[in-house]
Order: structure tokens, then C-alpha cells, then sequence
């Protein structure tokens, strides 16, 4: 059996993330145990401060040094808004650090117009660059037009998702009038398009399914 540790910043994405790890296994893939590590403390701090204090930077770490003492495979950070951070983390331990952004960015990178979206102004800044590195990594100009979706922060915290989906996903259509694709910066987003038509959520790129498919992939290399 494999273990993946995954940090998250909200108790949203801890069901979504364990299901897309164990669930779909094929054949010959070992079975996954998925081990949370949670701290709601960095987002709030983030947002507040305008910046990741030095606080929010240990506790990561901390965070990073834990996932380790598991015997985990491989950690899979959950968030996008401490993305860098964990990049520069992530050499305080040995075993593979993955960003759930980095996949969606990588594919991003390959359109010219690009819309981001988030519902918190940490997130914006740190997917943007990601995405303006794997442009300039391939040699491509690109454009990014990015929108923070305010007052819905909370809805999904009051159990009021059919609302929360209705306002992200009425911002989301407005960024895809004037762009080929629009980037969902944060993994709690995607539930916005589910319903929707296959065209147009084939236009609203994710990183849970694109995330987890990068360290599935790796432990069955691993196992190879």
C-alpha cells in the first residue's frame, strides 16, 4: 500500500481529494491511504496581513516535516495560495512535493487568452505566476485577465453550495466571453461546473483530477 499526505487549508477539499485518490484504481495500482494534515489558521493570515507571514511559512514547514514522519510516498499540497511556499519547503524533506496546481498551470500555459479565477485575493498572485512561469518555460506570450469572486468565501461553510456555485459560476462565464479558457486557482472551485454542458466545463480548467492524476502517476512509476 502506498501513503500520500495531503496539506489542506479548508476541511473542503479533504473529501474531494481522498476520493479522487482511492477511488478509480486499476488493476495492477497498490491501494492508496491518504493522510490529511489540516490548518484553517493560513488562509485567514494570508488574506489579513496581504502576504504569508513568517508564522504561516513554519507552519508549513512544520507541516512538510510531519507528512515525512508518516512514511508517506509523497505529499500532495491542497492549496494554491501556498503554492510557492511549499515549493520552497519542499527541500526540507525527502520525499516528492506536489503542488495541486502545477498540471492545471502547465495546460493553461498552452492558450494564449487566459481568464483566473478565485474567491480569495491570496490565490490570485501565486497561479498567475505559476502560469506566466510555464509560459515563459515553452517559449509563449500569453495574456491573463483575473477576477477575485467576492462575498462567497463562506457559502460552502454554511451549507449554502447551490448558491455559491450560482455566483462562481455566473464570473466564470463572463471571464470565458473574452478568453479560451478559464483557470479555477482554487481546488474547492470545481464543484461550480459539474453540471454544467460538457463544452463549456471543457473550457474551465481544475486542478483536483489534473492534481492527483501527477502523483498517481508517480507511485505507479514508483512501483514500476
Amino acid at each position: 500500500m502506498k501513503k500520500v499526505a495531503v496539506i489542506h487549508t479548508t476541511p473542503v477539499t479533504i473529501p474531494t481529494l481522498k476520493k479522487l485518490l482511492t477511488d478509480n484504481r486499476r488493476p495492477d495500482e497498490e491501494e492508496i491511504e491518504v493522510i490529511n494534515f489540516l490548518d484553517d489558521s493560513m488562509l485567514p493570515e494570508i488574506n489579513r496581513l496581504g502576504h504569508p507571514s513568517e508564522g504561516v511559512k513554519y507552519r508549513l514547514n512544520t507541516l512538510l516535516l510531519l507528512c515525512q514522519t508518516t512514511g508517506a510516498d509523497a505529499v500532495l499540497c491542497a492549496c494554491s495560495s501556498i503554492g510557492g511556499l511549499v515549493e520552497e519547503g519542499s527541500s526540507l524533506v525527502g520525499i516528492p512535493v506536489f503542488r495541486i496546481d502545477e498540471p492545471m498551470a502547465r495546460l493553461a500555459a498552452g492558450y494564449s487568452r487566459i481568464g483566473v479565477a478565485a474567491t480569495l485575493h491570496s490565490t490570485i498572485m501565486p497561479t498567475t505566476e505559476l502560469i506566466r512561469r510555464k509560459a515563459a518555460i515553452a517559449g509563449k506570450e500569453i495574456s491573463i485577465q483575473s477576477t477575485v469572486i467576492e462575498n462567497v468565501g463562506n457559502l460552502l461553510a454554511e451549507n449554502k453550495g447551490d448558491l455559491y456555485d450560482e455566483m462562481v459560476g455566473e464570473q466564470l462565464r463572463l471571464l470565458l466571453e473574452e478568453n479560451e479558457v478559464v483557470v479555477l486557482a482554487q481546488a474547492s472551485m470545481a464543484r461550480a461546473v459539474e453540471r454544467w454542458p460538457e463544452e463549456e466545463k471543457s473550457r474551465c480548467l481544475t486542478s483536483p483530477v489534473s492534481g492527483v492524476e501527477a502523483v498517481r502517476d508517480y507511485l505507479r512509476k514508483k512501483e514500476g
